[in-house]
């Protein structure tokens, strides 16, 4: 069984850029179909991270692995911008690959992969990520949305600085992210002319 798990957790580094940036921008419209998700959260979000592939597998000690892409918007300044970047309705965004990685104990047995997407609302977290030093832990408030609540503006949720959206409604019954750690995927390069970047771009700038 660790032999598989581990094949299972390999396999997920073996796919390009562009096709992570397809993947991702796939995952996002498919969460945004399956969630009421408030045009308030998208719009003050400094970053948002989609993780088409976030797989849990274990029997009795488990892993998380997700690998995806963050990004992030910065309107003001080019603090977090470097060269891969695009302009969109007055925004500048950047996309860098990320990855997650955490452990997990308890019941739980086999494998189950599930599109996961973050908003991030707290800046300092960017920066944490770009170096490699943010872990999902309890100094970061993170609010798990159901996809079934109807939510309007963020005065109706209060603030939190992520907020956790899936494709999969049962998903976060069994979730234990505490602990898993976020950084960049170094390994993944993205190309801002490529046809998977456009779409993902064009994917998080519609307000549904």
């Amino acid at each position: 069984m660790r032999k598989i798990i581990w094949l299972i957790f390999l396999s997920l580094g073996l796919y390009g850029g562009d096709e992570r940036l397809l993947d991702s921008s796939n995952a996002y419209n498919i969460v945004n179909r399956t969630n009421k998700i408030s045009p308030s959260i998208i719009t003050n979000a400094s970053a948002i991270i989609v993780f088409p592939t976030f797989v849990k597998a274990g029997f009795i000690l488990g892993a998380t692995v997700g690998r995806g892409v963050m990004i992030v918007r910065d309107e003001n300044t080019n603090e977090f911008i470097d060269d891969r970047i695009t302009y969109h309705q007055n925004s500048v965004w950047s996309v860098v690959p990320v990855r997650l990685g955490g452990a997990t104990i308890g019941l739980q047995v086999g494998y189950e992969n599930n599109f996961i997407v973050m908003y991030l609302m707290n800046r300092g977290i960017i920066k944490d990520i770009y170096d490699n030093k943010f872990t999902l832990n309890a100094s970061t408030s993170v609010s798990f949305m159901d996809h079934s609540a109807n939510i309007g503006t963020m005065s109706d949720i209060g603030l939190s600085d992520i907020y956790v959206f899936t494709n999969n409604s049962g998903f976060f019954a069994g979730a234990n992210l505490g602990g898993s750690v976020i950084t960049v995927d170094d390994k993944i390069k993205v190309d801002p002319n490529s046809y998977g970047y456009k779409q993902l771009i064009q994917a998080i700038s519609v307000i549904r």
